[in-house]
């Protein structure tokens, strides 16, 4: 009998509730402690130095130019693009005292980040605080096979200078003066080996969809850009702070876009399968070992937070019945459950077929 003295069904509704969440909690612990030996053995930043300073933008008028390395930010050191990112989004209003590097001279610039609405991953709007600065990228890191960039000659460790006489000092400038531009055909200034050279590429026209599932009309180069990089490193209790963080960012982002997929604001073609898997493993094994941690540790909290949704068969339906038990002071009958089960079952099989059915059509697509 299940429910004999000693077994799952007879522990404490306290017990099976906690061994319910065991799994789900190992997930969010596992990606932990990825980014934890990921930050502690240290992995590649984007450096803080000024790209694009937008006309009019409180950079500007303070008077900070393109190339300006950032040192600091009032006490905080800045190492990173993202710190710089991060502090300057959280102080909408507030003055701040920039340490700057220019042409090996240390300034002082201030500057009180303007209060704008953005558009977030998910099409929602958020207001925070901005000066007007895009980083410095424009190294080209990768170049596909078999497009534009490929046939007109671009290389990997070319210095993209302008296109078509627009300065390019970052992907908004590229987006702006080629990516926006599908069909015509533009002149790419690359700086190679010391020596300015000139190649001409048309913009291969592909229509894809936003995060909204509305169909745009991009133009396709086939490259890929960096900037100047440093290494992001902490101690054991830095790493283990930012690994929290890190985790938690990405709950959030992760419960948003499943919340999103349900009310429908995200389009069902996006779910993946198996093979949407394999295919992004592969890519990201070709960009090395942290990658590839990297995204376990995605797909590890992912997992988890899909096995707590309140589906009979999942952990998070488990969890939902032991709720109603604890509420109603009694379980839930047997024969509900397995009700609920055979729903449940139904629910999960029909998600992987049409998972399974996404990734064919991406691949013959």
């Amino acid at each position: 009998d299940s429910d004999e003295k000693g077994s799952f069904s007879a522990a404490p509704v306290g017990h099976r509730l906690g061994i319910a969440f065991a799994g789900p909690l190992f997930n969010i612990l596992f990606a932990i402690g990825i980014y934890y030996f990921v930050y502690l053995m240290g992995v590649p930043a984007l450096s803080p130095v000024v790209g694009t300073v937008n006309d009019e933008s409180p950079a500007l008028v303070a008077g900070l130019q393109t190339g300006d390395r950032i040192l600091a930010i009032g006490d905080e050191e800045i190492f990173y693009w993202e710190q710089l990112q991060k502090r300057v989004h959280e102080s909408p209003g507030r003055s701040l005292d920039f340490k700057v590097e220019r042409s090996g001279n240390i300034i002082q610039i201030p500057i009180a980040p303007v209060a704008e609405q953005i558009t977030d991953l998910f099409g929602d709007k958020e207001s925070v605080g901005l000066i007007g600065i895009t980083p410095l990228v424009r190294t080209i890191t990768l170049v596909k096979e078999g497009t534009p960039a490929a046939r007109a000659g671009i290389q990997e460790g070319d210095t993209l200078l302008k296109v078509d006489g627009t300065e390019i000092f970052g992907w908004g400038d590229l987006k702006i003066a080629a990516i926006d531009k599908p069909g015509q055909e533009l002149t790419f200034h690359v700086l190679r080996n010391g020596t300015e050279v000139l190649l001409k590429i048309t913009p291969e026209a592909k229509t894809t969809k936003d995060l909204q599932g509305n169909e745009i009309e991009i133009g396709l180069l086939g490259i890929g850009m960096s900037g100047e990089m440093t290494e992001e490193k902490y101690g054991l209790l830095g790493a283990f702070n930012r690994a929290c963080e890190e985790t938690w960012k990405l709950i959030f982002l992760i419960t948003v876009s499943i919340k999103k997929m349900i009310l429908g604001s995200i389009p069902a073609d996006s779910i993946g399968g198996p093979i949407l898997i394999f295919q992004i493993y592969g890519e990201q094994a070709e960009q090395g070992f942290n990658e590839l941690i990297r995204l376990t540790a995605l797909l590890s909290i992912n997992l988890g937070l899909l096995n707590l949704l309140p589906i009979p068969v999942l952990d998070g339906g488990h969890i939902f019945f032991f709720l109603i038990e604890i509420l109603k002071g009694k379980p839930v009958s047997e024969k509900n459950r397995e009700r609920a089960q055979q729903v449940g079952l139904f629910m999960l099989i029909s998600l992987m077929v049409f998972a399974f059915y996404n990734d064919i059509m991406r691949v013959v697509s």
